[in-house]
């Protein structure tokens, strides 16, 4: 590939996530960033971070934690990428909300009173994480009002351990 034609690309990719078109203007500043025969591998770098942080925070906002994070880490597999803190930091947060899911579905299979006043607590506990302190009352409330007499008390109890 010729400094030319690198160019050309990182210009189409530039036009393309002006476009909206993340997920093309990714793949080829992928690709780039990639490329250490690339003349422009740097500004690619550089580009696809900014184009994935975009994608992941979308992602985040549209409650699609898996997905942000599957592109959060394809990014961070190219060795080259700019930004792999921000990226992580994102990455965290995707993993974060993932949790939540995760705790929110343990308790609504209705599991023994140990898992699920353990999953309510990590619940409660996580969402302030993410700026839901109404959820994590919320999730208090439920377990402390839970029909089952056992399940609510160890709620109870793992509410007072703070």
């Amino acid at each position: 590939m010729t400094a030319i034609d690198s160019g050309r690309t990182i210009g189409h990719a530039r036009r393309l996530a002006e476009a909206g078109d993340l997920d093309h203007a990714a793949a080829i500043l992928a690709e780039l960033a990639a490329d250490a025969s690339a003349p422009e591998q740097a500004e690619a770098a550089l580009g696809l971070s900014a184009v994935v942080e975009r994608m992941a925070q979308h992602l985040l906002a549209e409650g699609q934690p898996g997905q942000a994070a599957d592109t959060l880490l394809r990014a961070l597999s190219i060795a080259q990428v700019a930004d792999t803190g921000r990226l992580r930091v994102l990455l965290g947060l995707a993993h974060l909300d993932m949790a939540c899911a995760e705790f929110t579905e343990a308790v609504r299979e209705g599991p023994d009173a140990d898992t699920g006043a353990l999953a309510i607590e990590l619940l409660a506990r996580t969402l302030p994480l993410r700026g839901r302190d109404a959820d994590a009352e919320a999730a208090w409330d439920y377990g402390l009002s839970h029909p089952d007499e056992v399940l609510a008390e160890q709620v109870r109890l793992r509410i007072e351990r703070d």
